[in-house]
């Protein structure tokens, strides 16, 4: 088993966090501990991790034997795989697509083919199209990444239905936008949708929490069990300083939604009103912290992109990275004070594209 660097998190490495004004970062705000629920007084108590899927469960509406912590998203995606996946297999993942979709699984030696979703939308019989004999998963992101368009939960339903006995995995870091809960839930898993969807996520994206990595899988029974076990013969068990940590972010995971929403406000409204006044092409989500840009022609904007973020101090995230080359990805998470001088920064870099 080998891994190749993810070349879009790579990037993102050495350019985000560098510019002054960041429409490139797919995420909410790292929240500060000072604006987060006061930590729980104990770290290390050592009945926390065994806990811990039940505060997910709790928190998810899933059941505590369907689920397996795990450290973000990105862990969760590399433990669903390698329960389900042998060398030959084959997985079928959309297009555009989030990169470590396709790298963990040919680091598992499995051959990754691909469905479209063009403009994130999900058609069920263009999924059904590809499926071969030999398909051991589906994969797909709700929200799209990087559309940021949502695929209905009706649509999910009849996928997770028609593939029978092929485990469908949702990613669905991004699916709490923009529903995010008034209570003390986070908006119901796609877990529910059907006996053979497995469903991924965390609490970074949507609630700011990513340097606690609060992560999960959430599958049938048997499945997590096989993820639970992975991670006691790679780790014994994962911190319980973690495991403490992440079971109080998710008991107050309300405070961090009410956080998040402040954030929002409307940056989404006000940067789909620039995408229509200057006539561009664009996925147009109706939630969510990011879209898709599509630039005329078949140019690769990368290049572009990061002349303006030397020279004009804005960040998009080149298309390329998901396979879409004549395109760039735009987010809203910086700081609603700055959203117009990014725009304004913005409209020279389409200047510079022609």
């Amino acid at each position: 088993m080998s891994f190749d660097e993810p070349a879009y998190l790579a990037w993102a490495q050495r350019h985000y966090g560098k510019v002054a004004y960041d429409l490139a970062s797919s995420g909410m705000p790292t929240a500060a501990l000072a604006d987060l629920p006061p930590r729980p007084a104990v770290l290390d108590d050592p009945h926390a991790w065994a806990s811990l899927p039940g505060a997910i469960g709790d928190a998810t509406g899933v059941p505590a034997d369907e689920i397996a912590p795990a450290l973000g998203t990105s862990h969760a995606i590399f433990l669903a795989y390698q329960a389900l996946l042998s060398p030959g297999d084959r997985v079928l993942v959309e297009h555009p697509v989030y990169e470590p979709l396709v790298l963990v699984a040919r680091a598992l030696g499995a051959t990754v083919d691909a469905f479209p979703r063009p403009r994130g939308e999900l058609s069920v019989d263009a999924v059904l199209s590809r499926v071969t004999p030999a398909t051991r998963a589906v994969v797909l992101t709700n929200l799209h990444n990087p559309t940021g368009v949502r695929a209905p939960d009706d649509t999910i339903a009849e996928l997770a239905r028609r593939l029978a006995d092929v485990p469908l995995i949702v990613d669905e870091v991004y699916a709490p936008f923009d529903g995010l809960l008034e209570g003390d839930r986070i908006p119901a898993s796609a877990r529910g949708l059907g006996p053979n969807v497995i469903a991924i996520s965390s609490l970074t994206k949507a609630f700011g929490a990513g340097p606690h990595r609060v992560g999960w899988v959430a599958a049938p029974a048997v499945v997590a069990a096989r993820v639970r076990g992975a991670i006691t013969s790679t780790c014994g068990l994962l911190p319980v300083s973690h495991a403490a940590i992440a079971r109080h972010l998710l008991r107050h995971v309300g405070a961090l939604a009410v956080r998040s929403r402040g954030l929002l406000g409307d940056k989404r409204a006000r940067v789909a009103d620039f995408v229509a006044r200057r006539g561009l092409d664009w996925s147009g989500p109706a939630e969510g912290l990011f879209g898709l840009v599509y630039v005329e022609g078949s140019r690769d904007v990368r290049e572009v992109v990061e002349e303006a973020a030397r020279d004009l101090g804005v960040l998009v995230a080149p298309g390329a990275f998901f396979g879409e080359p004549a395109s760039f990805r735009i987010g809203w998470s910086l700081p609603e004070a700055d959203l117009d001088a990014a725009l304004d920064r913005l409209d020279r870099l389409l200047a510079r594209l022609g």
